[in-house]
């Protein structure tokens, strides 16, 4: 009897096989763009905002003016003691260049911790994690994308009240959004 021509492995193993690569993919791209999402979060920074900014302006004018006079003082001083230019530190606790208007004790990265991992459906809840660098808020959404079932519908999402904002663009630290970019970044490691 000779050989019958046809398949040399079973097709059901076949489609095993491929629903397996699949899903391992689809986790790959998930864990990818959570990355991505996370890290390309802007994390608020005192230092950037504009009352900030507007004192520490002034103050370090103050003080220049002040170092740019100590020649003109010292030219007119007929008395022994001389004007000395300003330190960096007395330029801090004297001028307070450094200072703050705004945001004292301020700790970043609550939107950054606000990213969250569903699967099959979205979460609505709201997260108020403070997780500045992600590396909480990857580590969690990670475990849950790995341990989700064959073929997931992975949910990665923000319900923070003020993500629409920093998506429009309110943000100096993510002018065009958040999301836009994750999305490229993703994709060009995968080109």
């Amino acid at each position: 009897m000779a050989n019958k021509p046809g398949w040399s492995h079973s097709l059901t193993d076949f489609a095993d096989q491929a629903g397996e690569d699949i899903t391992q993919m689809a986790r790959a791209i998930g864990v990818a763009m959570l990355t991505e999402v996370v890290n390309r979060s802007p994390v608020g920074n005192p230092d950037l905002w504009e009352a900030n900014k507007a004192l520490r302006s002034k103050n370090t004018a103050l003080a220049d003016a002040y170092d740019a006079n100590v020649d003109a003082r010292n030219a007119s001083n007929t008395g022994r003691k001389k004007f000395k230019k300003l330190t960096q530190r007395e330029r801090k606790e004297n001028f307070y260049v450094d200072a703050k208007a705004a945001g004292k004790g301020y700790i970043g990265g609550t939107f950054r911790g606000s990213h969250m991992v569903s699967i099959g459906a979205p979460d609505l809840t709201v997260v108020e994690n403070v997780d500045p660098s992600g590396s909480d808020t990857i580590s969690k959404g990670a475990m849950l994308i790995r341990a989700s079932g064959q073929f997931p519908v992975i949910y990665i999402q923000t319900n923070s009240p003020y993500g629409e904002m920093l998506e429009l663009g309110h943000s100096t630290q993510a002018p065009g959004g958040v999301y836009d970019l994750a999305f490229i970044g993703v994709s060009e490691a995968y080109k």
